[in-house]
Order: C-alpha cells, then structure tokens, then sequence
C-alpha cells in the first residue's frame, strides 16, 4: 500500500496521530479465497482406548479487489476477513487509515456505490492504533531491568536470572497487551467520530 491516496481527515487520539485517507475506482475483478488452519491433538483410537483431544480450526479470508483509478492505474487491494461485496464496473471506495506519520496503514472501511452500501472492518483499525512500539520496548525495559536485577546478585545463577527475566517478560507482555487492546480500541473509537470522516461518509451517500 505504497501508493499516494486522498487525505479525507487527520486527529490525534490519546497521544497518537493519525490520517484517515481515501481510494476511489472501478472494479475491474475481484477474487476471493479461505484458508482453514486445524490445531490441536487427538489421541487413543486403538487396543480398546477411546478417541480423545481437542481438535480445533480457524478459517481466514482474503479478498484482493483489482481497482482501476481515474488515472487508468490499477491497484490491488488486499483484504484480511474483510469481505466487500462487489462485482466488475462497480465504483468502490476504500477507506486507509494510517498512524504515527507512517506510509502504511489498514484499509478498514469501504463504500459500494452501485449498491450505495458502507462495509466497516474496525478490527483493522484498532490494530492500526494499536501501541505496538511501546509495547516492544516497554516489554524490552522490562526484561533489562529484570536480567541486570538478577544477574549481579550473588544469590542467583546466571540461567536462573534468564529464566526469571523470561517470566517477567511474559508477564509484562501479557498485562501491556491487553492496555493496548483498550487504548487501540478507544482510539479507534475516535477515528470512526472523526467529524471529517463522518462528513465524508455521509456526502457519499
């Protein structure tokens, strides 16, 4: 998603900035497939023991829409279990969030104007709010910290300062993972009221 595209609205939502920007075209094809990923053990079956486990499976779709802009360039536009109804001639609109001044983003929204239908994917969103930068270096601080803490006591061995230092870390990453899940999703909260964005939305129909 390197190519230029419209800004439509900026903000800034508890400490991160953002743009929300616009891809407008007709649909020359599309394709979609799924892929169904299976987890788990099973055991027994054999000398009389009954079958047992836990078998479970999660199916991923992908959606590549081939938009033709009103340059005659094409882009591809690819899609993760953001499924837009469409069908060649349509004129689509997709909506690319980006953060932090990056020059990527999440297309996270979309609007059918054939059909005159809004489609919304705010599960990109929130990842692209999401603080994965603080993330990795608090979770990096931590682990530091925690490794210099234990390696220079002379009650402690240098393989159970690892172990120690690994622990913290996965603490650490699991407590600062769900603050990000609830700071990704207020700033995404944010960006769906975003009164440029909800003004353009609204004047496309």
């Amino acid at each position: 998603m390197a190519e230029i595209v419209k800004q439509i609205a900026s903000g800034k939502s508890l400490g991160l900035e953002y743009t929300v920007h616009d891809r407008t075209g007709t649909v020359e094809g599309t394709d979609t497939r799924s892929e169904t990923e299976v987890s788990g053990s099973v055991s027994g079956g054999h000398s009389n023991i009954p079958v047992s486990g836990n078998v479970q499976s999660k199916t991923t779709n992908y959606q590549n829409v081939y938009l033709k802009d009103e340059d005659g360039d094409t882009h591809t536009i690819e899609l993760v279990d953001f499924l837009v109804p469409c069908t060649a001639g349509h004129k689509l609109t997709f909506f690319l969030l980006k953060s932090d001044g990056k020059l990527y983003g999440e297309y996270f929204a979309a609007y059918n104007h054939d059909t005159r239908q809004h489609y919304e994917h705010y599960k990109n969103a929130r990842s692209e709010m999401f603080p994965w930068k603080w993330l990795f270096i608090a979770v990096g601080v931590v682990g530091v910290l925690t490794f210099l803490t234990y390696v220079f006591d002379s009650q402690s061995t240098f393989g159970g300062a690892v172990m120690l230092t690994i622990v913290a870390m996965i603490i650490a990453g699991i407590v600062l993972w769900i603050v990000g899940l609830v700071l990704g999703f207020l700033r995404s909260m944010s960006v769906k009221g975003n009164p440029a964005f909800k003004q353009y939305k609204a004047a496309l129909g």
